[in-house]
């Protein structure tokens, strides 16, 4: 992945430099999701990263050396779980000086990442279906979303652009390809999971979901803007 990134610093990416430690979950041809884990007092090798979306899923207090934005120095800084700050693009040293494993996905888009381009009455997940669908953060580029849905529930059809998802809980989801219930895909869920989204895969483009499981749905996914 060294090579996709061409990093000016000269060092690998985070997977290629740290295989223990950050593993890719899912990928599109724009972007990949990586899901990192850290135990207390384990320390990552130097590695670099473009700017990049997270979403803190089991938080912990975590050593930055340097911290985000920064050349040189270090910061602890306090992650809570369900915090998802945007990270500049920098090289660092990441140190876990706490006492819980941290757990964090974030999206990473390659230097080949481009636009999807405008959608014909795109419909937002955000607008169509608030109660379900709420935005954690965004950048120029992407979106934070979180996905809430009980058993049973349903949202209205929407669209998406180029996204990748993180099951955090859930047992099944149900997709409705444009609405069409005669053609009703179940998908079951192995929590945590990721899942690669691309608007090419027609289910993924415009749809309706249904948790036709037991469990209620948490989802966080990162999507293109445009």
């Amino acid at each position: 992945m060294s090579d996709i990134f061409k990093f000016a610093s000269g060092l690998p990416d985070c997977c290629t430099s740290n295989p223990d430690h950050y593993k890719v979950v899912a990928e599109i041809p724009g972007a990949r999701l990586v899901e990192m884990e850290l135990k207390p007092g384990e320390a990552d090798k130097e590695h670099d990263h473009p700017e990049h979306s997270m979403y803190v899923v089991e938080g912990a207090k975590l050593e930055l050396s340097p911290p985000p934005g920064a050349t040189e120095g270090s910061a602890e800084v306090e992650l809570p779980a369900g915090a998802a700050p945007v990270i500049p693009a920098g090289k660092h040293v990441v140190k876990n000086v706490g006492t819980t494993t941290a757990k964090i996905v974030f999206v990473e888009p390659y230097p080949t990442c481009k636009t999807c381009g405008a959608v014909d009455g795109y419909k937002s997940p955000f607008d169509v279906a608030p109660t379900c669908y709420t935005k954690l953060a965004e950048n120029a580029e992407w979106i934070t979303g979180m996905l809430m849905m009980q058993p049973g529930e349903q949202d209205p059809v929407h669209h998406h652009r180029d996204h990748l998802i993180y099951f955090l809980e859930g047992d099944q989801v149900t997709i409705y390809p444009g609405g069409d219930e005669s053609a009703a895909m179940p998908v079951p869920l192995q929590c945590p999971m990721g899942v690669p989204a691309p608007m090419s895969a027609p289910p993924f483009a415009y749809h309706s979901l249904k948790n036709t499981g037991t469990k209620a749905i948490k989802a966080v996914f990162f999507e293109m803007k445009n």
